[in-house]
């Protein structure tokens, strides 16, 4: 059989068969499946979301996009050196493996992380929210949104000149770091902040609102969308 595609996604599964050779993408989304057979080598595209795994085989590495959140994963298998798109939120992940180069984004939210690893320099995309960080790694200069809140962060590394988007609130910051010029979205409410940094002229949103503020707030005009109390 030479099938390249395969969707079971919503069933009432609970095993699969043994895969084609030659399979490319599989999508077994929303099943009661708890372990998965092994992956074919020419396989790029792995969605097996929302069943009960408790592991993952060995992953192929043609493999660039790979789903897995809402699971019962504590560990992941070594990453393929050409993933670009991984999101594993919604599991019981303490470590994370060693991220590709290739990566681009990466959805861990929602797990138990309390560190996590070297970032590669090509990831667009972090969202590590609801974990138990107390540290972020350095920034790639390439990142244009970073979603880690509800963490217990009280610093953030430098962030990069290419960030449009930052939502860190709900940690336990005093202070934030220098907000680049390109940075339109920012969400820091519910920290510990008494004051905050210049304000870039690209900000169009901003949430600020549970925090110690004890200076005067006063430049906001060409913000669209501001929130204080």
């Amino acid at each position: 059989m030479s099938l390249h595609y395969l969707n079971c996604d919503g069933n009432l599964l609970k095993t699969l068969p043994s895969l084609p050779l030659y399979l490319q993408e599989l999508y077994c989304f929303n099943n009661f499946i708890k372990s998965l057979p092994d992956l074919p080598c020419f396989i790029n595209k792995l969605s097996c979301s929302s069943n009960c795994l408790t592991q993952i085989p060995e992953l192929p590495p043609s493999l660039c996009e790979f789903d897995c959140f809402e699971n019962e994963l504590s560990s992941l298998p070594k990453l393929p050196c050409y993933l670009k798109f991984m999101c594993c939120h919604t599991n019981k992940i303490t470590v994370l493996p060693e991220l590709p180069s290739s990566l681009q984004e990466l959805l861990c939210s929602s797990n138990q992380l309390s560190v996590l690893p070297e970032l590669p320099d090509s990831l667009l995309e972090l969202d590590c929210h609801e974990n138990q960080l107390s540290v972020l790694p350095e920034l790639p200069n390439s990142l244009k949104q970073l979603n880690c809140h509800n963490n217990q962060l009280s610093v953030l590394p430098e962030l990069p000149n290419t960030l449009k988007q930052l939502n860190c609130h709900n940690n336990q910051l005093s202070v934030l770091p220098e907000l680049p010029n390109t940075l339109k979205q920012l969400n820091c409410s519910r920290n510990q902040l008494s004051f905050l940094p210049e304000l870039p002229n690209t900000l169009k949103q901003l949430n600020c609102h549970n925090n110690q503020f004890i200076i005067k707030i006063n430049y906001f005009k060409k913000i669209d969308y501001f929130y204080l109390t």
